[in-house]
């Protein structure tokens, strides 16, 4: 849940170069070679299908957006630039804000009612403006809506009229917004791994449900990492394992022991003399 609306800053660009940098982003997308993600195969787990189409992008191929990786492109996203995955999981998140009264200054409330009250007021007048070209079925809808925009417009007022005794809160709580969001594990300069967590961008629809803009979301992958098997991570581990002089099964996990290199050297030191 995010408790406050996002506020991220977006950078802001003039027509022509926002055109530009787009159509530059969107000729690299389509040109770079792709990968074909496989399920039996890559370390990949959950379900894509409900958000924007999804790239998966060799790493190799980072370097040729390197100089377009600062464009701040609405419908584009580089998801993981500088992190390709060898691990992937995809699941839904409903993101929403809510301010609870606390939150909410009392000319704030007041201007949210207000709001509220006039944008019931407005959608009322437009639909009695349009009962006279209705057929009697849509009419008689009509006037049933406008009784509900009434309706809402006078409980608002009784509220604005006293709003500090009335709870207060917001929320876009009920619009059931979901992002399909990716958590990605990926090898830091050091050799261990990190994991990372993004949102992905949606496709944009109407209200029926139809397409009005794709969105893209690019997915750089370790391509021998990502295989279910990892033989650099096995490695890492044996080898890391291997010094634990002691060790012992129980149930379905092994316990390790082994001295601290310091305390080596304090032992060393103490059977000379020297200490």
């Amino acid at each position: 849940m995010e408790e406050q609306p996002s506020h991220t800053k977006r950078k802001h660009y003039d027509p022509q170069t926002y055109a530009r940098l787009l159509a530059d982003l969107t000729q690299l997308m389509e040109e770079v070679p792709k990968l074909r993600p496989d399920r039996d195969a890559w370390d990949i787990e959950g379900d894509w299908a409900a958000t924007g189409t999804i790239y998966f992008v060799d790493a190799v191929h980072q370097p040729l957006f390197e100089t377009i990786r600062s464009f701040d492109c609405r419908t584009i996203k580089l998801v993981n630039m500088d992190r390709p995955a060898v691990r992937i999981t995809f699941y839904r998140k409903h993101r929403y804000w809510l301010l609870k009264d606390k939150d909410l200054p009392i000319d704030q409330k007041v201007e949210q009612i207000q709001a509220y009250i006039n944008d019931l007021t407005v959608k009322a007048q437009i639909l009695e403006s349009k009962l006279d070209k209705m057929i009697p079925q849509k009419q008689a809808e009509a006037k049933g809506q406008i009784g509900v925009y009434w309706e809402q417009v006078n409980t608002w007022r009784a509220i604005l009229a006293s709003p500090g005794q009335y709870e207060i809160a917001i929320s876009n709580y009920s619009r059931q917004h979901f992002y399909v969001t990716v958590n990605y594990k990926y090898r830091l300069p050091s050799g261990d791994f990190a994991n990372e967590q993004e949102h992905l961008l949606n496709t944009q629809r109407d209200r029926l449900g139809n397409i009005t803009q794709v969105r893209y979301n690019i997915l750089f992958i370790d391509p021998i990492e990502i295989l279910r098997d990892h033989p650099y991570q096995n490695r890492e581990i044996e080898s890391y394992l291997n010094n634990f002089p002691i060790k012992s099964e129980t149930g379905r996990q092994t316990i390790y022991a082994r001295s601290r290199p310091e305390t080596d050297a304090f032992k060393s030191f103490s059977s000379t003399g020297i200490i």
